[in-house]
């Protein structure tokens, strides 16, 4: 008989249970491990391998509110924001009060816009953790309206007690502050940051936006210096640190950082433009006069470098160049007054009287409420012996500017020549009404007076004129006549 060795129920019972053990045990590090790959890969940036390794965790434990944690954190890294809102809410069911799947599900909605989705996400991760930082912050960036500012400040303050030092809750808060308004209090914000990371080249642009705002010229100066040294070669902190010194009074120093910033962007219209600012400011008038040229070239539509061309040649008194710079600013733009009086200055200052002419009925068309300006088309008028229509200027001008020497002496030499001796006597009353020195309204009157046949007025006239300017030739002369 063929005898059969037994292998006892129980030693049986025993082999299975460990059996069965050992394989949890295996797949429990496989899973601890796996996991660890995940995190690794996160912190790496590696999201897309994060997302396949959780894809294999998932289909073995697809209720596991970790791994359904952990694919909603992946996915909101990979702005899958659907996919991420789907997994932690799924994670949440399991877990509602973890503070982490709660503030990423917040980020998730507040990253589509939903504020208030995501402000109520932030609250309960807040009642899960009141000492967090996170929540207190994320909460602080969704409140943006006006009637939560309040609530946003105390939110930032909290975050702040959490983290006294962390960088992004001070600009943050700094940013905030500087929205409502209060820029000394967003100062302190943004400098409290800069102690943190001092070579933050956007705080510290922003930080010397404010300083130039509150006109701390100096302060602003280092700040973009500190850009500049950061990034030599950037255009934009060339042209910050110019301006600011340009506003501080030191235009050497601005000129050459215009330049700087010319030389890396020959196509940089700010820095031609501001270029030609600061060498007129150096009186290096030639200079500033061909970058502001340049200027024009890079943007033809620019009306501020015409005008600070036109003023160049009308201060070199070079006007035919002034009216080319003034007749191509007065195409760019019809309306602007300056323009179109400057315009009618230079050709009347080049003698271009006809020109200058149909140019001021331009101005007095488009600005019919410029007194200046009819006053001078009458002026013109009357140097060419219009003198009907230099009279109707002279009169509108008054009727806008009561108290004109200048104008009521015009009129009362157009009546003069008209031998209306009364109507002019009356004028140029007037004008020294307005101007008790007006030396030709005191010359005109005691012409006047003499032709009525009143000398001895005439006399007291003329000598009132001598008294006023004892070169004054033409009442010297009249007053000789007189025998005074």
């Amino acid at each position: 008989m063929k005898l059969t060795r037994r292998t006892p129920l129980t030693a049986l019972i025993v082999s299975v249970t460990l059996l069965s053990l050992s394989a949890m045990l295996a797949s429990a590090e496989t899973y601890q491990s796996k996991l660890e790959r995940v995190d690794a890969h996160y912190r790496a940036g590696e999201y897309t391998q994060a997302k396949t390794l959780l894809g294999e965790l998932a289909t073995a434990l697809p209720d596991n509110p970790t791994i359904l944690r952990w694919q909603g954190t992946v996915a909101l890294a990979l702005n899958e924001l659907d996919a991420a809102i789907t997994a932690l809410q799924a994670s949440l069911a399991k877990e509602p009060d973890n503070a982490v799947a709660l503030n990423n599900l917040g980020t998730a909605y507040s990253r589509k816009d939903q504020n208030d989705l995501a402000a109520a996400q932030f609250e309960k991760a807040i009642a899960a953790d009141p000492e967090g930082f996170e929540g207190h912050y994320n909460l602080a960036t969704v409140l943006t309206k006006p009637e939560e500012r309040d609530r946003q400040f105390a939110e930032f303050e909290a975050a702040l007690k959490a983290k006294p030092t962390e960088f992004r809750v001070l600009v943050g808060y700094g940013r905030t502050l500087q929205l409502a308004g209060e820029t000394k209090k967003a100062v302190v914000q943004y400098e409290l940051a800069r102690t943190t990371d001092p070579k933050s080249g956007a705080l510290l642009v922003t930080l010397g936006e404010l300083y130039m705002g509150l006109r701390n010229y100096p302060k602003a100066v280092e700040l973009y210096e500190a850009v500049a040294g950061l990034e030599p070669n950037n255009v934009t902190a060339q042209l910050q640190l110019g301006s600011a010194l340009y506003l501080d009074g030191k235009f050497e120093e601005a000129s050459q950082r215009f330049a700087t910033g010319l030389a890396l962007d020959d196509k940089s219209f700010t820095a031609a433009y501001n270029l030609g600012l600061s060498l007129m400011r150096l009186d290096q008038t030639d200079q500033a006069v061909a970058n502001f040229r340049k200027a024009c070239d890079l943007d033809p539509t620019s009306t501020a470098a015409r005008e600070q061309l036109a003023s160049l040649f009308i201060g070199q008194k070079k006007w035919d160049e002034a009216i080319a710079a003034l007749q191509a600013l007065v195409e760019l733009d019809p309306q602007n007054r300056m323009a179109q009086t400057n315009l009618a200055y230079a050709l009347m200052s080049a003698g271009r009287a006809e020109e200058a002419v149909k140019q001021w009925e331009q101005v007095v068309a488009r600005f019919p409420e410029d007194a200046n300006a009819h006053r001078n088309l009458a002026l013109l008028y009357f140097r060419m012996e219009s003198r009907d229509a230099a009279l109707r200027e002279y009169l509108y001008a008054l009727t806008l500017q009561p108290k004109d020497s200048e104008a009521h002496n015009n009129v009362g030499l157009i009546y003069l020549k008209r031998d209306n001796l009364a109507g002019a006597g009356v004028q140029f009353r007037q004008a020294l009404a307005d101007d008790a020195n007006n030396v030709y309204a005191l010359n005109n009157l005691g012409v006047t007076l003499e032709r009525q046949g009143n000398a001895a007025g005439a006399r007291e006239q003329y000598q009132k004129a001598l008294a006023v300017d004892s070169n004054f030739e033409p009442a010297r002369k009249n007053l000789n006549r007189l025998g005074g």
